[in-house]
C-alpha cells in the first residue's frame, strides 16, 4: 500500500484541526503540515497548541508525512527570505525558521522537513557563492539534526531556484551526511524545470525521502490543477518510483486549484488509487 498525504495548503479557509478531519474523512493517511499562517506557524503556536495538534492527529488516526517550511508569508514572501539572499539578516531568519519548523516538527511527529533549493538565483556568476551561502545555512540546520532538535530536511528543486535540477540536488546533498540532508521530489517543479520525471527520479534514488504530487493546468497557464487533469504523467512517475523501490510518504498539493478542497481531496486520491499496489 502506498502511503497518501495531502497537505495542509488545500485548506487554508479551515483551522488545522478541522483540516486533520477533513483530509482523514477524504481517506488518507498522512497530512503535510505547512510551517506558515494559517496552520503551523512556529512562532505562533504554543505549547498548548502543539498538545491540540497531536490530540486532532489521534482523534482522526492520522500521521504527519511531512512539516512544509517552505513559505515563509508570515513574515515576508512565499520563498522569501531565501538560503542566498545578499543580506546576512535575512539569511538567518530563513535558518531560523527552518530550525522552528523542525523543533515543530519533533513536537507532532513530523519524520521530515522541507525548504526551498536555496533561492532565486539572479545571476548564473553569483551561482558558486550563492551555494556557498546555501551549504552554510544548512550546516547550522544540520547541527541541530545531529543534536536531535531537528528531523532530517530535504531541498525542494524548483524552476529558477539555485537548486533545480536532479543533478544540481545530488551536488548540494552529497556534501552532508545521509539522511541529514535529501531530497523532496516534487513533481510540477520538476516538469516545469524541463527535467524528465522518470530519469531524474531514478538519479536520485538513495537520496529522495518525500515526494510532492502535484499536477499543472494543460492549457498553457501551468496552474496547478488536481492530479490527472493536467500534464504530469504519473504512470510515468510510479512506474519511476517503484524501480527505486520507493516507500515513503506520496502528499498531495491541492494549493491554487480552483476546486472545492473536499472534492479535489476525494478525486485526487481516487485517481491515485489506480498506482497504489
Amino acid at each position: 500500500m502506498r502511503k497518501f498525504a495531502l497537505s495542509s495548503s488545500a485548506y487554508t479557509r479551515f483551522k488545522l484541526a478541522q483540516a486533520i478531519r477533513h483530509i482523514a474523512l477524504a481517506g488518507y493517511s498522512g497530512i503535510e503540515v505547512v510551517a506558515d499562517v494559517p496552520h503551523g506557524y512556529p512562532p505562533a503556536l504554543g505549547e498548548a497548541d502543539r498538545r491540540g495538534i497531536r490530540h486532532a492527529l489521534a482523534q482522526s488516526r492520522l500521521a504527519i508525512a511531512n512539516v512544509n517550511a517552505s513559505p515563509m508569508t508570515a513574515i515576508r514572501d512565499e520563498l522569501r527570505p531565501s538560503w542566498i539572499e545578499p543580506d546576512r539578516v535575512l539569511r538567518d531568519e530563513r535558518v531560523q525558521h527552518t530550525l522552528d519548523a523542525g523543533q515543530l516538527a519533533r513536537d507532532i511527529g513530523g519524520p521530515t522537513i522541507t525548504t526551498p533549493g536555496g533561492g532565486t538565483l539572479e545571476h548564473e556568476k553569483a551561482r558558486q557563492s550563492a551555494a556557498r551561502q546555501f551549504r552554510s545555512g544548512l550546516k547550522q540546520v544540520v547541527a541541530a539534526i545531529e543534536k536531535g532538535k531537528c528531523p532530517p530536511v530535504l531541498i525542494d528543486p524548483g524552476p529558477g531556484l539555485l537548486i533545480e535540477t536532479a543533478a544540481q540536488a545530488l551536488d548540494i546533498v552529497d556534501g552532508f551526511k545521509p539522511p541529514q540532508v535529501a531530497v523532496s521530489f516534487n513533481t510540477a517543479h520538476f516538469h516545469r524545470a524541463g527535467q524528465d520525471i522518470g530519469p531524474a527520479i531514478r538519479q536520485l534514488k538513495d537520496v529522495i525521502r518525500h515526494v510532492h504530487i502535484e499536477d499543472l493546468s494543460a492549457d498553457g497557464s501551468e496552474d496547478m490543477v488536481v492530479p490527472g487533469t493536467g500534464l504530469v504523467d504519473f504512470a510515468e512517475v510510479f512506474d519511476a518510483l517503484d524501480a527505486i523501490r520507493y516507500q515513503g510518504w506520496l502528499t498531495v498539493d491541492l494549493s491554487g486549484t480552483d476546486v472545492h478542497p473536499d472534492d479535489a481531496a476525494k478525486q485526487a486520491l481516487q485517481y491515485l488509487g489506480q498506482f497504489d499496489r
